[in-house]
């Protein structure tokens, strides 16, 4: 009896309010087209694994050991995620034949996660060999001349600075 009483007298815990119906998210895609989103998504992982693979493969030709590590840490990630993805479409596909909505939409949005992860495991693998991932196209330089200025390459040097010579010595003790 002691122990199924509230410790010090406290409250117990409020039971959780109910669901309202009409808050509930309805998809905007049928679940077909969650399915083939989602082994799209599958496609991409499986695209990721080998480019880290072969990003792996190198570091070890180098003899890369920190690169090496920090790819197989990434290329370990990616198969995981890989296989909760297997799993998520598995889900997927059975309540898409149960025609339960509301299981489709909860395992399109963990495969979309999925997803998501895998992309940002793409870029830390990039980033593990230095590979620049905001590369948005080639560079173009623009030189702009102050007014006055000829617009060479081949400007003339400075001038040498002025000799100045000491001036004669104030005191009237010389050594």
């Amino acid at each position: 009896m002691a122990l199924a009483q509230p410790a010090g007298g406290e409250a117990p815990a409020p039971a959780p309010a109910p669901v309202d119906p009409s808050t509930i998210q309805k998809s905007t895609i049928s679940g077909d087209e969650m399915l083939s989103q989602g082994r799209e998504y599958r496609r991409d992982i499986n695209s990721i694994t080998m480019q880290i693979q072969v990003q792996s493969e190198q570091a070890k030709a180098d003899k890369d050991v920190i690169r090496l590590n920090c790819l197989l840490d990434k290329l370990t990630q990616v198969k995981v995620n890989g296989n909760i993805m297997d799993q998520a479409l598995q889900s997927l596909q059975e309540s898409v034949s149960r025609h339960d909505e509301s299981a489709q939409l909860h395992e399109y949005t963990r495969i979309t996660i999925i997803n998501q992860k895998a992309q940002v495991l793409r870029t830390e693998a990039d980033a593990c060999v230095g590979a620049e991932t905001n590369y948005v196209g080639p560079t173009k330089v623009v030189v702009e001349s102050p007014p006055g200025l000829t617009a060479t390459v081949d400007q003339p040097a400075p001038a040498a600075p002025p000799v100045v010579e000491r001036p004669p010595i104030a005191s009237p003790y010389q050594k």
